[in-house]
């Protein structure tokens, strides 16, 4: 009986002791996410004794800024010490899916290795049965009868036929398998699963005035998520206000999965290092200079030099995925001193595979847009229509690709330079291929000629628009010319040339806009004279 009841007690204590030790998993709640960082809030409910206790936080990321880790507790525990590290030899916490994936993988290779070994050994009997037949004929050729050969061909022929058919069928399991195989492994890469989780810990000495619950909060950052920026831009016709969708598209590699947490996007990116930069003195002292000629030989001159720089009507094109509709109304954007943040009051579950996950923000209906024409034949025979977005500052845009959706048909995309300088926001929005536009050498009107030391060569280009629609339009055309580097070199119009609306004279650049009725055609001039020493060579 004493015996008994000492075991009782025994497994009692042992009991208390296990459900003390076992160590408490803090889930992640909130995430705000930077675009580059983010900031997570894990919490869990303790259930301590009076007095001191000791406790193993897990569930937290493998990949945090350790310096960042803020802890805190209800009903006045308090916190002695604390430590964090990662739990190398935690058991595995991988998803029953991906357990499901682990297991089909090794049942393949099991069958593949059976299929490989079987195909090894149908080639080695197809050797010896080729050997042994070759060998039964050519021993003792005296004693070898055409009907001994007639047996040995048929059984050659049945037995190497059985091998064949035998080998046929392995190889095409095996090929089976090896598809298999790869499917899984890319399935398993896909899921970010293939390497195991490991978990962030946090080691804990807390004191407690009483004995019950307290809950735990613990936030740190880590560096292993982000948000981009993107946008559906919607114009149903240029007479009607514009719609942009911004969206986002947000990623993690936390090493946790994030399920059912509150999600906030920001735009600020925290910094490693908030020291305001200082000048040091600048102090000037004579330095040697080395003078040399500068000479404009063909194969000195590059054509970068000849040929202003134009900006490109088209931006360059970023694939992004296209996404469902947007959160609005659940969504509160707080402007704060440094950045903007989208608190998002709906459960978000962001895998920690790294795979982007598409978040819809907010809507803009933007009513006072001017769209224009674009045209700069010399780089692009397209004529562009761009929108031009006044007061864009109220928007709280950000840099970021955009879709771009006009009367209802996909266009393309664009990139929406959020962070440009200029009084207005541009976007271009596609080509028309109802405008049209050709540029081509008047050779009646360029020459060359020798006029003493001196050469003097003429080019003269005709611009012909078109307007193919059905309403009047008006296209804003630039077209270039040369700009000198040498007092040896001079350059000028040609009174051939049109009229110009501006002429930038700095990039040697010439701007027109032509309105066009339905229908019209019109024809622009551009011509200069260049006049260089006749021994230089130049790239004109």
């Amino acid at each position: 009986m004493k015996r008994s009841l000492f075991l009782v007690l025994l497994l009692s204590v042992a009991l208390c002791v296990s459900a003390a030790d076992k160590p408490v998993v803090a889930n992640p709640t909130q995430a705000v996410v930077f675009l580059s960082g983010a900031e997570m809030e894990h919490n869990a409910v303790l259930t301590l004794k009076k007095g001191t206790n000791e406790v193993r936080i897990e569930g937290l990321s493998p990949k945090v800024d350790r310096k960042s880790i803020q802890v805190s507790l209800s009903d006045g525990v308090v916190i002695s010490q604390f430590e964090y590290s990662v739990d190398y030899l935690s058991a595995d916490r991988k998803t029953v899916n991906t357990h499901l994936l682990e297991d089909s993988l090794e049942i393949y290779n099991a069958r593949l290795t059976k299929v490989e070994a079987s195909l090894q050994t149908n080639k080695q009997l197809y050797s010896l049965l080729e050997t042994g037949v070759n060998h039964s004929m050519t021993v003792e050729r005296v004693n070898v009868t055409s009907e001994t050969i007639e047996k040995n061909l048929n059984y050659f022929s049945q037995r190497s036929t059985k091998l064949a058919a035998e080998r046929a069928s392995l190889e095409a399991e095996q090929k089976q398998i090896k598809e298999h195989i790869s499917q899984i492994k890319k399935q398993l890469q896909q899921d970010g699963t293939k390497d195991a989780r490991r978990s962030g810990v946090l080691a804990l000495t807390l004191m407690s005035p009483k004995a019950g619950n307290a809950n735990l909060k613990v936030n740190y950052f880590t560096q292993n998520a982000y948000w981009t920026p993107f946008y559906d831009i919607n114009v149903v016709e240029t007479n009607q206000p514009m719609s942009i969708v911004m969206k986002a598209q947000v990623a993690q590699t936390t090493g946790l999965d994030w399920k059912n947490i509150r999600l906030t996007l920001s735009t600020g990116t925290p910094s490693k290092s908030n020291a305001v930069p200082e000048f040091s003195t600048w102090f000037l002292r004579q330095q040697q200079v080395y003078a040399q000629r500068r000479t404009y030989g063909a194969a000195n001159v590059s054509a970068k030099m000849a040929e202003p720089m134009l900006e490109r009507a088209v931006a360059d094109m970023m694939v992004e995925e296209e996404a469902g509709g947007t959160v609005e109304n659940y969504i509160t954007t707080k402007e704060q001193t440094l950045n903007v943040e989208y608190a998002i009051d709906l459960p978000y579950t962001i895998l920690g595979n790294g795979k982007q996950q598409t978040v819809g923000l907010l809507t803009h209906k933007v009513d006072n847009v001017e769209y224009k024409y674009y045209a700069a034949p010399k780089l692009s025979g397209a004529v562009f229509l761009r929108a031009s977005l006044p007061d864009y500052q109220k928007l709280a845009l950000l840099d970021g690709s955009a879709n771009i959706t006009y009367a209802g048909t996909f266009y393309g995309q664009t990139f929406l330079n959020a962070s440009t300088v200029t009084d207005d926001l541009r976007l271009t929005l596609g080509e028309d291929k109802q405008i049209n536009v050709k540029r081509e050498k008047a050779s009646e009107m360029s020459k060359t000629k020798t006029v003493g030391s001196n050469k003097s060569a003429t080019q003269a280009y005709r611009i012909t628009v078109r307007n193919n629609k059905r309403k009047a339009v008006t296209v804003t055309i630039d077209e270039p010319y040369p700009v000198s580097t040498a007092k040896e070199i001079q350059v000028e119009l040609t009174d051939k040339t049109s009229s110009w609306k501006k002429n930038d004279t700095e990039r040697g650049i010439l701007t027109y806009e032509v309105t066009l009725e339905p229908g019209e055609s019109k024809d622009i001039i551009v011509g200069y004279t260049v006049k260089y020493p006749k021994d230089w060579n130049i790239n004109l």
